[in-house]
C-alpha cells in the first residue's frame, strides 16, 4: 500500500478524543486524526477512500497506517458492501 493511490476504508470506531480508527479491505488498521474526523464528519460505519502512509515509526507496530486525506467512495468494494 502506499499514498499514491486511495484505499477504501471503513470506520469502526472513534476515540472519546475524537481521533478515529478504521480498516482496510485486507484487514489493516487506519488511524484517523481528530483533525481529519472532524473535519469529513467522520462517523462508525462510514466508508471512504483515503490515501494513506505508513504510520510514525513508534505506533507503526499497534496501527500500521495513517490516513491523509479521505473523500466519499466513488464506488464501494464488495466487503464493504453490507457495513
Amino acid at each position: 500500500m502506499s499514498e499514491d493511490k486511495p484505499k477504501q476504508i471503513l470506520v469502526e470506531y472513534l476515540t472519546d478524543n475524537g481521533s478515529g480508527f478504521a480498516i482496510t479491505e485486507r484487514g489493516d488498521q487506519v488511524y484517523l486524526s481528530d483533525r481529519l474526523v472532524e473535519k469529513m464528519n467522520v462517523q462508525p460505519g462510514d466508508i471512504f477512500d483515503a490515501y494513506i502512509m505508513l504510520n510514525y515509526a513508534d505506533k507503526r507496530d499497534a496501527i500500521k497506517w495513517r490516513a491523509m486525506r479521505v473523500m466519499k467512495p466513488t464506488k464501494i468494494v464488495p466487503m464493504f458492501q453490507d457495513a
